[in-house]
């Protein structure tokens, strides 16, 4: 290893390394530091301690800074109040909003997060930012193919049509499935992932069906409509390729391995071809 000068960069008090040459104390303010590849690399968590957690002084470049690390960290909470704190030094910053959306707005409710991506894209200064709100805003929906749809829905939207957009979507969060999937179909009835997510929500009602009458040939309502589901489903994903189609399709192919649904699935592969 290189000689290297052993100076706290904090203090100017000399450091002291342990028997494995890896470890250094100050010895004046006693802050902690790992020796490696021939220089000097701060401990995280004692950076975190001393420096991180502090407000006083700083401005919203260094609290925007210093909640990233505690993100990194895992510390959410905390995270939340550098962000609330930029906030109050600069109203309308817009890195600020998203952290403080992203981490769950003011925390009081378990949508709390959606107000603050309201404001977020109401301070947006561009369309990047617009689009970045948006998008770390569906984050909160649980399904992925029906976050996927909306932002796509959103890109190809006009300027005139994304605020309704925005809205549509914020006041699914925290929504059940079947709401956030009927949101989806609305907005989006053209893509595959939306009808296909609204099959996978409405596929109960094809638990255990049996076709019906003296010939054993016609199907419960209920059940007919799942078919159609899942029929524009897979319709919808061939012509979106056949990694799409090739979804779909091994989702049925496992209903049809489940005794639950096995009647009806096979009848299902019957009718689109798989």
């Amino acid at each position: 290893m290189a000689k290297i000068n052993l100076v706290c960069e904090h203090c100017g008090g000399a450091i002291k390394l342990d028997n494995s040459h890896e470890v250094g104390m100050c010895e004046n303010c006693f802050s902690q530091f790992i020796v490696k590849e021939d220089k000097i690399v701060q401990n995280i968590t004692q950076h975190i301690t001393k420096h991180v957690y502090g407000y006083a002084g700083k401005d919203v470049e260094e609290l925007l800074i210093d909640a990233d690390d505690l993100l990194d960290c895992g510390d959410e909470a905390a995270a939340n109040r550098k962000y609330k704190r930029a906030i109050d030094i600069q109203p309308d910053c817009w890195e600020a909003w998203l952290g403080y959306a992203n981490t769950r707005g003011d925390r009081s409710h378990y949508i709390s997060m959606v107000p603050a991506y309201i404001h977020t894209c109401n301070v947006a200064a561009n369309e990047q930012q617009i689009v970045r709100t948006f998008v770390d805003m569906t984050s909160w929906i649980p399904i992925s193919n029906i976050r996927s749809a909306f932002v796509r829905a959103f890109n190809l939207a006009p300027s005139s049509e994304r605020r309704q957009i925005f809205k549509l979507v914020s006041d699914v969060i925290g929504c059940d499935e079947t709401e956030i999937a009927a949101l989806a179909v609305d907005l989006c009835p053209d893509d595959w992932r939306t009808n296909f997510e609204m099959a996978k929500v409405r596929q109960i009602r094809a638990r255990w069906s049996q076709p019906e009458g003296f010939f054993k040939s016609k199907w419960p309502e209920q059940t007919e409509e799942v078919f159609r589901l899942f029929g524009k489903a897979y319709d919808l994903a061939k012509k979106d390729g056949e990694q799409a189609a090739s979804s779909v399709a091994t989702y049925i192919n496992g209903l049809a391995r489940d005794g639950s649904y096995a009647t009806f699935a096979n009848e299902l592969k019957r009718r689109i071809g798989i």
